[in-house]
């Protein structure tokens, strides 16, 4: 890849637990039960979310951890809520989401 093609784009966004659980409290309500109907679109917004999660997990474990975890106290501690959210949300017979996804969560972060 030639420097010429290389873009840099700066967005600011609030990476901080309250903001990252009210977005999927948001989404949470937007799309209600996860059904075969929206969980193409309900997996697209919180994968979106994330990838929040793994930049504020990042930046926490580089600011305060001087531990051999891989991950923050902070970053498991709102994966953990994350996930809470994420298995409470009504299943209307999706066929992956959220199952999924909460499944790769907890193998990342509470391994």
């Amino acid at each position: 890849m030639e420097e010429a093609d290389n873009v840099r784009i700066y967005a600011p966004i609030d990476l901080n637990r309250k903001a990252i659980l009210r977005r999927l409290d948001r989404i949470i309500a937007s799309y209600g039960e996860a059904n075969e109907g929206n969980e193409m679109e309900y997996d697209s917004d919180v994968s979106m979310l994330v990838s929040q999660i793994e930049i504020y997990d990042q930046i926490c474990y580089v600011r305060h951890t001087s531990s051999e975890n891989s991950h923050s106290d902070e970053g498991v501690s709102l994966v953990k809520e994350f996930v809470a959210r994420l298995e409470a949300i009504p299943d209307g017979c999706a066929e992956c989401f959220s199952f999924e996804l909460i499944d790769k969560l907890k193998r990342e972060y509470f391994s």
